[in-house]
Order: structure tokens, then sequence, then C-alpha cells
């Protein structure tokens, strides 16, 4: 049976009554019930079930949930692999003393070729809190155990003491930074490049020896030399593909044109003289 608005269109009047939204676009699982548990799924004692978080969430939390500091530098560093080359600038700057403002310049340098969301102190608070570097004072003294004394001053013939001033927080890099800092080893790094695909030895060396020109070189420069190489045909390899593993490795960098980093410099230097 069907009724008629005051505008014309018909509807069943008990379909009106029996919708459900929710049942309607419900949909059948043909497959069977799922056992998948659901993120809102009940643990022990009403809470959240931890077995239900999804796998890349426990990921990004496990930075902080490391129980030591070499757990939680090396989980950072594997969250960030985009960042290593300026994690490792900011441990290498840290392995004296560097006071905060010296730092956070040194960082904003790197960044101006290296796009990234993080702030300088930003950067610097992840490697603090996983345990790489700390906030200490000229000396290297953590800044939590520096004791200063009370100033005595004199107001109209009274003395009074006032609170000392708050010391020049510098940044210093902890054993475990030093530890992580030692794993960085470019020379080692493009050695094993060549090694592990020499049959582009010769495409890996011409790379180097253009981003050593005067001022660098663009990446359609070295398209130009080495792309239509018959090495590169099958599989076919494109310059960006050797560029991209020379700059993991520490070989080249980017400042606007593609140059050699002063590791990259030595291995060819050394190269050359072999």
């Amino acid at each position: 049976m069907t009724e008629q608005d005051q505008n014309g269109f018909s509807f069943a009047e008990d379909a009106a009554v029996d919708f459900n939204p929710l049942e309607a676009f419900a949909f059948d699982d043909e497959g069977g019930e799922d056992t998948t548990p659901s993120v809102l799924a009940e643990g022990p004692f009403n809470m959240p079930d931890p077995d239900a978080i999804p796998q890349f969430q426990r990921e990004l939390v496990a930075f902080d949930n490391g129980e030591t500091a070499t757990e939680r530098i090396e989980a950072l560093f594997a969250q960030m692999p985009t960042l290593h080359k300026m994690l490792f600038a900011i441990l290498d700057r840290c392995s004296t003393p560097v006071p905060t403002a010296d730092l956070e310049a040194a960082i904003e340098e790197m960044k101006r070729h290296h796009h990234s969301v993080y702030e300088p102190l930003t950067l610097c608070s992840l490697l603090e809190r996983a345990g790489a570097i700390v906030q200490t004072d000229a000396d290297g003294v953590p800044i939590t155990e520096v004791e200063q004394e009370p100033l005595r001053v004199e107001v109209d013939g009274v003395e009074f003491w006032r609170v000392a001033p708050a010391p020049a927080v510098y940044w210093s890099l902890t054993e475990e930074g030093a530890t992580q800092l030692d794993t960085y080893r470019p020379l080692e790094m493009i050695a094993r490049l060549y090694e592990a695909e020499p049959q582009y030895v010769d495409i890996f060396t011409t790379c180097l020896r253009l981003c050593g020109c005067d001022g660098g070189t663009s990446l359609r420069a070295i398209g130009d030399v080495v792309d239509d190489e018959p090495v590169l045909q099958n599989p076919k390899r494109y310059a960006m593909y050797f560029i991209d593993k020379l700059e993991h490795a520490g070989a080249v960098e980017w400042t606007g044109q593609w140059c050699l980093t002063a590791h990259g410099r030595e291995y060819l230097t050394t190269m050359n003289e072999n």
C-alpha cells in the first residue's frame, strides 16, 4: 500500500517504518566469520586489546618504548630513513659540546637543500629522547647535574640572595650516540655499493666524476652521459638509480646541483691512485 505526499511522491508506508540505515547498507560476509581482531575489541579489564593495534602503529611507537638507549636510537633511525644523513650530522656536530644557537644554525643550513617538516630543535629533542644526545653545560656536564650558587646582591645597603641565571645550554653526544655515529662509515658503504653491483662499476665512477665538477652537475647532464650505455638497457636503468644509491652511501649530495661529498671525493681519489 502506498501513499502520496503533497508533492505527489509516493512511498511505501511499511518501508518508512521498517527502514534501518545500518542494516540496509550492511554487507554479508560470504567467507564466514571474520576472526581478525577489531581495533575497538576489548581486552582484559575492558581495556583496548593490544593485539588489535595495527602493526604499523606498534612500529611507530617502538622508538619511545625501547628499554635501552641503544634500542631507542636504532628504532628512531629505522623510522626516519630519509633523514639519516641529517641525524648523523647532528650526532657528529655534538661530538664536542655545541651551543644551542650554533646547532640550530647548522641544522637550518642542512635543511636548505633537504626539505623537512621537523624544526631543528624537534630533531634534537627526538635524539635526546632516544638517548643519543643530552643537554649539558660548556664542559659536557649534564644540565640536570649543574649546580649554581645563588647570587648575593645589595640594594639600598641591604643584602639579598638572588637566584642564579640558568646556565647556557649546550648539546653533547652520549656514549650510545657515539656508538651509533660510529656505524656511519661512508667509505665502506661506497665500497659495498661497488661490490654489490660490479656490472655498474664504470657507471658509478662516471657519476662520481661528473658530480666532482666545479659547482656540481644536474641529473639531466648525468643522464645524457650514462643513460644510453649498453649495460643500462636490460634491465633499463636511468641516472637517478645510481645517484640515489650514491647519495644514500654518502658519496654525493644535493646542494642545488649534485655534488661530491668529502667522502665521495676521497673515494674517487683513492680509485684514481690505484
